[in-house]
């Protein structure tokens, strides 16, 4: 072979292997691509069996507080209809009980709302037993939504902020429909858990995002479905909380106008102000706290939160079965 024809076989081949690992990473981007866009998400069965009624009190027209106490899992949390259906499903047992009325206020778990980020997402997502593996799934099914907002915070877990950001308005869409309709169709006041948004805030009867710090929230719904100001913020943050969301830097108290008088709603242990006729208490636990000081307050345990919300990011959410699920109704004694 000629000196002039071995370096042309040489560039050649090079020019040969540059051309097949570029066809190769064409390929392997458009099915990356491809994968991002398939939304489509598997069977996975919801837990939508009757729950037990557990009932304080004596019936009669002073009005009642009931607690939805269930545990909430990734199958809940595949479309809007699906998270609906599970809460619907538990109204319309206490309907047929004859304990709903327009004189009932319905409290909901704490961060029911937080898990919408994962509405319509892919199996993976909604599979996965850990909220960091949650969000690692969320970042390349969305990734050009997920650098915008991961180059745009500074939290100790930018992961989750980034997604929560990026889903946000989604997120807050969905809470507002889905639970505005709920009260609506069942006729009463909805304390409808919490949702973690950045600077959330009510205009126009309509909920709303901002551009500041995530807070963790509570929106209240009347009977016809409109929304009660003002947003309950929780004041007293978890370890894990922290890392991706912060408290208001002024605590305040803000009561909702109910038929059955000015309601509050307070998270964890926050003390109730005086000047509330009513509090509802979102999680945790009712033996984690000190007991309710009279009978017009009432606590929605969490019992169980799909990637573990309010803890670890990285373990799956301990279930503890000694604490069953329920519907707790709390007749009030007339004014």
């Amino acid at each position: 072979m000629s000196e002039t024809r071995a370096p042309r076989l040489t560039s050649r081949y090079r020019l040969l292997k540059a051309a097949l690992l570029l066809l190769t990473s064409l390929a392997l981007l458009l099915a990356y691509l491809y994968w991002a866009q398939d939304k489509r998400s598997g069977p996975l069965l919801s837990d939508l069996r009757l729950l037990p009624i557990e009932s304080e009190g004596t019936p009669g027209h002073g009005g009642n507080l009931l607690a939805i106490e269930t545990r909430l899992q990734p199958a809940d949390y595949q479309s809007r209809e699906r998270l609906r259906l599970k809460f619907a499903t538990y109204l319309e047992q206490a309907r047929e009980a004859g304990i709903l009325s327009a004189a009932s206020i319905v409290a909901l778990p704490e961060h029911v709302g937080t898990g919408l980020f994962a509405i319509g997402e892919k199996p993976e997502v909604q599979q996965a037993r850990t909220l960091r593996d949650a969000m690692q799934w969320m970042a390349l099914s969305n990734p050009w939504d997920y650098l915008r907002w991961q180059l745009d915070n500074s939290s100790d877990d930018r992961r989750t902020e980034a997604v929560l950001r990026s889903r946000a308005k989604h997120m807050a869409k969905a809470y507002q429909a889905i639970f505005s309709s709920l009260a609506r169709e069942y006729g009463v006041t909805l304390v409808a858990g919490s949702i973690v948004l950045p600077e959330p805030y009510i205009e126009k009867e309509r909920l709303y995002i901002g551009e500041g710090p995530l807070r963790q929230v509570s929106l209240v719904f009347d009977p016809e479905g409109r929304i009660l100001p003002p947003l309950h913020h929780k004041q007293q943050l978890t370890r894990y909380e922290r890392r991706y969301s912060d408290a208001p830097d002024q605590p305040e108290h803000g009561f909702s106008a109910t038929p059955l008088g000015r309601l509050e709603v307070i998270f964890g242990c926050e003390e109730p102000s005086p000047k509330a006729e009513l509090s509802v208490r979102l999680g945790p636990a009712e033996d984690a706290c000190q007991p309710p000081a009279d009978h017009r307050q009432l606590t929605v345990r969490t019992l169980g939160l799909p990637w573990n919300l309010v803890g670890s990011p990285r373990r799956a959410d301990p279930v503890d079965h000694r604490l069953p699920v329920r519907l707790h109704n709390h007749w009030l004694p007339e004014s």
